[in-house]
């Protein structure tokens, strides 16, 4: 899930995002370049400072997530932000065991080593 907001919001989304079933996200700097967004200030452009959240999230709990943030600290709220969503097709280092895994890894911790 891809979350871009004002500048200094990215708590409240987090704040909406985690009762919905998002375990943590990720913070980075950006900039609106949108034409309305562009100001003049001495001849030079400035653009609107804006965080985007990024937010790893299973499936099932992709829209539930993205309601919570909108209603939330959507547009109209402080936060303004709006939120969009990319398939993840692979992760490397970030990984958490279904159900099925996390029992039979727990059973081969308990297996005695084959010499």
């Amino acid at each position: 899930i891809c979350v871009i907001l004002n500048e200094g919001c990215s708590d409240m989304v987090m704040a909406a995002a985690r009762p919905a079933g998002a375990t943590g996200g990720t913070v980075l700097a950006g900039k609106g370049t949108g034409a309305r967004e562009a100001e003049k200030f001495l001849g030079i452009s400035l653009a609107s400072e804006k965080d985007v959240v990024l937010i790893v999230a299973e499936a099932a709990k992709k829209s539930a997530i993205m309601k919570a943030i909108v209603k939330e600290a959507g547009p109209g709220t402080e936060a303004g932000a709006i939120c969009f969503s990319l398939p993840v097709s692979a992760v490397e280092g970030l990984r958490r065991l279904n159900a099925e895994e996390a029992a039979e890894a727990g059973d081969a911790a308990q297996a005695p080593e084959a010499e």
